[in-house]
């Protein structure tokens, strides 16, 4: 007994000591796991922050190179010229480098100066053979600042022409002590030492008397200058174009100065005259437009009228109306002077208003038009004049205040105030770098520093009234053919173009990788999944210059002439679709089971079906809805607006009419069907489908007709005429571009929904539809939102598609039959050729910081949006 005891007992063992008897397991981790945790870690690390620090560097770059636009302007003194002179100084002006100033007297004389430091370095006279010993009245300088027209009291005018003569030569070959300080004045040139170790020399030769032209019997009071000049190798000639006026009578001229290659010079003058009257307004200022064939007066009234040459030596006014400008109408005009380009007529008015008067482009005809006022001061504006290579302006008041303006932009630029109160007159040098004063024999000059005048953000952004056309637009014109040009720096064309280009690339291609995502996630076997996902995704690899290439060779010619047949496919597949849905429903159970494997194949084969009833169409389509020519029809050159009414509305009508049978009328549907058979819902069901499609027809037609009664065409604003190169045409290439990405993403979002969710619905009685659409989707929305966002993003900077395809015009119309101009493309096509350092460039720059902007923007939306959803979907 004590022994089976003792076995009984020796049974019963503590589990626990049982398993204090067992090995212990080994828990440290080998040296190699170790080693590769912290390498792992560091190289993370190292990425994480490295990639955040290429980010920030991107940006600064891009930061770093658009702050010069808006650097701050300055203006500095130079010199101030002591010209001793027997007679009055009455202008002045200085060459293009800033180093050789000159001044005009009374008696036509021209002394010359250096500007470094003031002293004189030539004197020119003209031949005393006049008895009447005439006095200067008035001067004009022409742009270049080489040639000037003397008005004198006796009713006569003389050209004067010079130039400066520019050498640059070695060091070796001026005496070391004379270039000690990097500056010289060696008789009457300059030199100057350059950043690349040459020595610049300029000197002033050449310089001519012309003989006058005798015009008036009284003085001339105001002129108008301008030179225009060929030259090459063997042939050197120029035209001069000037106007005079003794504030009567007003004179237009042109001469042409022909030299031979022998180097005899000949000359070929022509004038035409308009006598004045005692009762004709006094002429206040003159312009000669670019070409030489217009003349433009400015009367003390305010009233600008333009001349053109007649017959008989005549001029004769032109069929451009008299314009009474605001500085004539509200207050008394000043001054004046030509704007660059010489399409605009600067004024200056008592009440301190700057305005801009302009020849504007309407329809049929062309107006002078005040396209820009804005106040100076309070005081009377005094002195004007025009930038010889910008739209600058330069004006003085009777106090003495003097500023600087852009004139597209009416921007401010600088502000100072001027040594002498009495300011006769104003100039800038030939490149605009220098701005003088004349004052009581005195020249002040100061060097400016304006190095971006265009750049403004009412410039980039706001509506700005340029020269020539009849409103203020957005407008982007970054090169012009010649310095006259006036560029335009509007960015909404560019912003415009791209979210143009997303929107129907988003449009096309969102809504096909979202069904098709949920088709294959939620419909298709696993089986067609894995083989149809893959190809899918192969897309992507297409590059997108072979997107564009095919689009712009292939794709554009084709949809240009079968345009009806391919607008048609989409509504006629898709209701196929949805008419092979509904006729699905009547098929037997037996049936359906058994061809449900086959769903796929009979939805590719309605594709070909409902092209080719497309085909069949388009010609009835075209025949009955746009008069035989969908072209014709879009360029309003045939039938009516009821059409394109009827076309824009079926998409918003259907959206409606299905919103209106799932939403209001849904309780009475569903409480009719429950009393039903499937055969006999099915059939309904087939009806209410039939009935709703014909109805969509109807209301269209309703609202096309009330439209076109009310005189309303879609012909110019939602729709016009048809480009090659088009919206609709980028849509589908760039919407092919961006379905495997959105595809992809959604796909994975849809696969990722926790199965039992499914399960639970189909278990509640829910349909696989209504399972897909009120379960699944709501789950996966935060996936589904960050496909559509990168798509987005992908389609906003995409560049070589819209490049090719897009048409490159920076437009701003919804018009789907036209193109556009995207930020992306304009970087592509421009910033290789930008000039380093330019507006241009540095716009270019804030070009691609919008870019960035806009994904930055819409990638912080899309992650929002997604931590909401993922948040809703968490607590299912």
């Amino acid at each position: 007994m004590q022994r089976n005891q003792s076995r009984i007992e020796a049974k019963h063992v503590n589990p626990a000591d049982h398993l204090s008897f067992q090995p212990s397991r080994d828990r440290t981790s080998s040296r190699w796991v170790r080693a590769s945790d912290r390498i792992a870690k560091h190289v993370i690390t190292i990425g994480g922050i490295g990639t955040i620090f290429v980010v920030m560097l991107v940006v600064m770059v891009l930061v770093g190179n658009v702050l010069p636009l808006f650097q701050r302007n300055t203006l500095s003194p130079m010199v101030s010229i002591e010209a001793s002179h027997a007679t009055h100084a009455i202008g002045a002006g200085a060459d293009e480098y800033g180093e050789i100033c000159w001044v005009a007297f009374e008696d036509a004389s021209l002394c010359f100066y250096a500007i470094q430091n003031g002293e004189p370095i030539a004197r020119f006279e003209p031949q005393r053979d006049d008895p009447k010993n005439a006095k200067v009245t008035c001067l004009s300088i022409a742009d270049d600042d080489s040639s000037l027209l003397f008005g004198f009291d006796d009713g006569s005018v003389r050209p004067v022409t010079f130039r400066f003569d520019l050498n640059f030569l070695k060091p070796a070959d001026i005496d070391e002590t004379t270039m000690a300080s990097g500056f010289a004045v060696d008789g009457a040139r300059i030199l100057r030492k350059t950043g690349s170790g040459l020595i610049r020399s300029i000197s002033v030769e050449e310089l001519t008397f012309h003989p006058k032209y005798e015009i008036f019997s009284q003085p001339v009071t105001a002129l108008d200058w301008r030179t225009q000049q060929n030259k090459s190798g063997l042939n050197e000639s120029s035209v001069w174009n000037w106007s005079a006026t003794d504030g009567r009578s007003i004179c237009l001229a042109k001469v042409e100065n022909k030299v031979s290659l022998s180097g005899a010079t000949t000359s070929n003058s022509a004038r035409w005259l308009n006598e004045g009257t005692a009762s004709t307004p006094e002429i206040l200022s003159l312009m000669v437009d670019s070409r030489g064939e217009q003349l433009g007066a400015l009367d003390r009234n305010g009233n600008i009228s333009f001349w053109m040459s007649g017959s008989d030596g005549k001029l004769v006014r032109t069929g451009t109306p008299t314009h009474l400008s605001l500085a004539g109408s509200e207050s008394k005009v000043t001054c004046a002077s030509p704007l660059l380009g010489r399409t605009s007529f600067l004024l200056g008015s008592e009440s301190g208003h700057i305005e801009a008067v302009a020849m504007t482009a309407f329809e049929q005809s062309q107006e002078l038009q005040s396209i820009h006022r804005f106040a100076f001061r309070d005081s009377a504006i005094k002195n004007m004049i025009g930038s010889p290579t910008t739209r600058m302006v330069a004006v003085s008041d009777d106090r003495g205040e003097a500023g600087m303006f852009y004139m597209p932009t009416n921007k401010n630029l600088l502000n100072w105030k001027l040594p002498e109160t009495a300011c006769e007159s104003l100039f800038f040098s030939a490149s605009s770098q220098l701005l003088g004063s004349v004052a009581n024999n005195t020249v002040t000059l100061w060097r400016i520093h304006i190095p971006h005048p265009e750049a403004s953000l009412s410039g980039f952004f706001s509506r700005i009234w340029y020269e020539g056309y009849p409103s203020p637009q957005h407008i982007w014109q970054s090169s012009t053919g010649n310095v006259e040009g006036e560029y335009k720096f509007g960015f909404m064309p560019l912003i415009f173009g791209t979210l143009k280009a997303t929107f129907y690339s988003m449009l096309i291609g969102a809504p096909i990788a979202l069904l098709a995502a949920i088709f294959s996630s939620e419909f298709m076997s696993s089986r067609w999944r894995t083989r149809i996902k893959p190809a899918i995704e192969l897309m992507a690899s297409v590059p997108s210059v072979v997107l564009g290439f095919i689009g712009a060779l292939v794709l554009a010619p084709l949809l240009r002439d079968h345009l009806v047949a391919a607008l048609l496919c989409p509504p006629a597949i898709l209701f196929l679709f949805l008419l092979g849905a509904h006729g699905w429903l009547l098929l037997p159970n037996t049936l359906s089971i058994r061809w449900a494997r086959f769903r796929l194949l009979i939805l590719l084969g309605l594709i070909p079906m409902g092209m080719a009833i497309a085909i069949m169409l388009s010609g009835l389509v075209e025949s009955y809805l746009f008069d035989g020519n969908v072209m014709q029809w879009l360029a309003g050159q045939s039938g009516t607006g009821w059409a394109g009414w009827f076309c824009l509305g079926i998409l918003p009508i259907s959206l409606l009419v299905a919103w209106f049978l799932s939403g209001p009328a849904s309780p009475y549907l569903q409480s009719r069907a429950s009393s039903m058979t499937a055969p006999q819902f099915a059939i309904c069901n087939l009806g209410i489908f039939l009935i709703a499609s014909i109805a969509v027809f109807l209301i269209s037609a309703l609202v096309g007709a009330t439209m076109q009664s009310v005189g309303i065409d879609p012909r110019g604003s939602l729709l016009g005429p048809y480009q090659e190169r088009n919206a609709l045409l980028v849509g589908c290439i760039l919407g092919f571009a961006i379905i495997p990405l959105i595809y992809t993403i959604s796909e994975d979002a849809l696969q990722s929904v926790p199965q039992h969710l499914r399960s639970a619905s189909l278990g509640c009685g829910a349909t696989t539809w209504q399972t897909t659409i009120r379960v699944v989707v709501p789950t996966a929305m935060s996936g589904l939102f960050s496909a559509m966002m990168i798509g987005f993003g992908r389609a906003v900077g995409e560049t070589m598609v819209v490049l090719m395809a897009a048409g490159n015009t920076p437009l701003m119309d919804v018009n789907p039959m036209n193109g556009y101009r995207t930020l992306s493309a304009t970087l592509a096509t421009e910033l290789p050729e930008a000039a380093r350092g330019s507006t241009h460039y540095h716009s270019l720059f804030l070009a691609a910081l919008l870019l960035f902007c806009f994904t930055l923007v819409a990638n912080t939306i899309a992650e929002l949006v997604r931590i909401r959803f993922r948040k809703r979907a968490y607590q299912l």
